[in-house]
């Protein structure tokens, strides 16, 4: 692979400013009101696990976010399998898929002072277990929006920034066309993301048509006025 620098630099941004600040992460999981009592231990152990994120405690962090998705998977929860309105266990996936592949790239010592990514240092299992969270989560949300075609736009913001992050973990997997299909269909739900736009230009590949095909996406799903 020859990554370009100028994408090495942009994903080490993107990858490190989602774990200091996800926007859809777990503090924006309730949309209408109170959430049902049996998700109060999985949200409030989600909630405390970008808490951690925040002050750059990630071993700490991916340990709570696993403590969060075995709640969630609990058959008293069932918050995985995406029929309710609860869509927490989407962000925990994805944010444990960003841990992954944060040390993937950078080593657990989370060395981001770095200008370029050893292609033959990166932790190969770590970009394994990075992969497959973030198909997880974007899997969840799919079996979401089933039941909540309501809230595209919800759905559309949190599943195009999984799609962006697996795109940039195929990218270093060796895969391209995988990882140019996930930029894309990152940027038909969201035309706005813009680690998927930045990634596709720094590949030489003009995401405009892209970006196009997304806003088209968007005024499809926008609701008439009443």
């Amino acid at each position: 692979m020859n990554l370009k620098p100028i994408f090495v630099l942009i994903i080490i941004v993107s990858l490190i400013l989602q774990l200091r600040n996800c926007e859809y992460g777990a503090e924006h999981q309730v949309k209408f009101g109170d959430f049902d009592p049996k998700y109060k231990n999985a949200h409030l152990t989600a909630v405390s696990a970008q808490e951690l994120l925040g002050n750059k405690e990630y071993s700490e962090a991916l340990r709570y976010y696993e403590m969060a998705r075995e709640e969630m998977e609990h058959p008293n929860v069932r918050a995985d399998k995406g029929e309710d309105i609860y869509i927490n266990y989407g962000f925990v996936m994805n944010d444990i898929g960003v841990i992954h592949l944060s040390w993937a790239l950078y080593g657990k010592e989370m060395n981001t002072d770095i200008s370029h990514i050893d292609l033959n240092e990166i932790n190969e299992d770590e970009l394994v277990k990075a992969r497959e969270a973030l198909n997880e989560s974007i899997d969840f949300y799919k079996r979401w929006y089933e039941h909540n075609e309501d809230d595209y736009e919800r759905f559309a913001k949190a599943i195009a920034e999984s799609y962006a992050n697996l795109g940039t973990a195929l990218k270093y997997s060796g895969e391209q066309e995988k990882a140019l299909e996930a930029f894309r269909l990152s940027l038909l739900r969201n035309p706005d993301n813009k680690t998927a736009e930045r990634a596709l230009e720094m590949l030489d590949i003009s995401p405009t048509p892209y970006i196009e095909a997304g806003e088209e996406e968007e005024k499809r799903h926008k609701k008439l006025p009443i």
